[in-house]
């Protein structure tokens, strides 16, 4: 029944796809970062269905009115430059066959982001594809929380299989990258029971994140929960509510829990830590002999690689965003990828500074706070993780490309009549 669902959803979105190509993109996220197909069990898991809608999505942009590209901007070409880096470099790829497979993922990934930005090209838009990212992820989020509750927290909260998020500590970052999307969501939403739907789901979602028993994700929601206080005007009233979620949500764990969080201050005897250090010596090590393309999409995790340094040791996989993509694709490669990083965050505070004074932009200033929070979550989570080419990073990074082209043509309208800022919800023109 749930296959028949999902791909009848998807049969019915492309028409909608061909007459508005943006709900091709919607249809597109939603496949990416939810996996509906893999919460079925039937023929839905093997059917082709985010390569039907990114076709049709693509197609239906090439020859639609909409047809542009995204704003020009440094998040723009440096995400450029990264595809044609790691596809440069998987070209080297120690074991081809292998990396190859993860490239094809990773460009459809970017890709997803590009389109995504220039075909939100307003208000509206931007606020659809934050409700598709929230929507997919919260539905692991909720049945997680409630998983936890109703288990006691005696089982680890896990994504769904075969996907980008199966593993418990993948799933956890996602779902921390979310929070803060979620929590712009309820400000800027009028209506209360939309509002405390809104809260309640992200409590659900918090003791989920707790239930994965992932101590990188516990590292990286106390980076979110500092981060949100520094950036609330009622600071003492934002502390109590986490205060009140958080410290229920850890006594009601179970024993096997705090023991799993108490290595935390025992890293240097834990082995699982010490796996992941060596898994960074081994990127390293890969990095220096392969100067200066690295070995290949998640290579230094293969035996005959990881065991050419480490002979003695299991083979790990990076479990770091920052080492995985040093190992696979070299010095360069991450030098480009954390001035992605750093290119987000940079332009999310220009849109803070452009839009503070505008009352008519309080939205976007919103927007950007909580966008900067949610890279804060994936900057310290994914320090820990295998995790560098993660759709929702992309998607968001490649977001604040089309709200900073709305927000300064709107201050450029409230220059000209403060009076007078025009409805924000039109599109901007093309050559704005």
């Amino acid at each position: 029944m749930r296959d028949i669902a999902i791909i009848s959803a998807v049969l019915v979105s492309i028409p909608l796809t061909i007459r508005y190509p943006f709900v091709g993109i919607l249809v597109w996220a939603w496949i990416a970062i939810g996996v509906p197909h893999q919460e079925a069990w039937g023929f839905s898991q093997s059917f082709p269905v985010n390569m039907i809608v990114a076709s049709v999505t693509i197609l239906s942009w090439f020859f639609s009115k909409e047809r542009r590209l995204p704003p020009s901007g440094s998040i723009y070409w440096l995400l450029i430059v990264f595809l044609l880096w790691v596809t440069f470099s998987s070209f080297f790829a120690v074991k081809p066959s292998w990396s190859w497979q993860f490239w094809d993922r990773c460009w459809k990934t970017v890709f997803l982001g590009l389109f995504a930005a220039a075909m939100a090209t307003n208000k509206v838009r931007l606020h659809a594809l934050i409700w598709i990212v929230v929507i997919s992820l919260f539905y692991f989020g909720v049945k997680g929380g409630a998983f936890t509750l109703l288990t006691g927290g005696n089982y680890h909260v896990f994504g769904p299989p075969k996907s980008a998020i199966g593993d418990n500590n993948a799933l956890a970052l996602a779902l921390l990258m979310s929070l803060p999307l979620a929590n712009y969501l309820r400000m800027q939403t009028a209506k209360k029971w939309l509002q405390h739907g809104i809260l309640a789901a992200i409590g659900f979602t918090v003791i989920a994140v707790i239930g994965s028993y992932s101590r990188g994700a516990l590292l990286g929601l106390a980076a979110v929960a500092i981060a949100g206080i520094m950036r609330t005007r009622r600071r003492f009233l934002y502390f109590a509510l986490v205060a009140a979620l958080v410290i229920p949500a850890f006594n009601f764990m179970p024993e096997s829990f705090h023991e799993r969080v108490q290595t935390i201050s025992q890293a240097s005897e834990d082995e699982s830590f010490m796996g992941r250090v060596h898994a960074w010596q081994v990127a390293f090590y890969c990095a220096v002999d392969h100067f200066p393309v690295g070995v290949g999409f998640y290579a230094p995790q293969l035996d005959e690689i990881f065991h050419h340094y480490l002979p003695n040791d299991k083979s790990h996989a990076a479990h770091s965003i920052y080492f995985q993509v040093l190992g696979e694709h070299g010095f360069i490669g991450l030098a480009i990828y954390l001035m992605i990083i750093a290119a987000a965050f940079t332009v999310s505070a220009r849109i803070r500074r452009l839009s503070r004074d505008v009352s008519e932009l309080r939205w976007a200033h919103e927007m950007a706070s909580m966008f900067q929070i949610s890279f804060i979550a994936f900057c310290v989570g994914g320090a820990a993780l295998s995790m560098a080419y993660y759709d929702v990073f992309f998607l968001t990074a490649a977001l604040l490309l089309p709200m900073e082209r709305i927000v300064r043509s709107a201050v450029r309208a409230s220059a000209i009549s403060p009076t007078n800022m025009g409805d924000l919800r039109t599109e901007v023109p093309a050559n704005a």
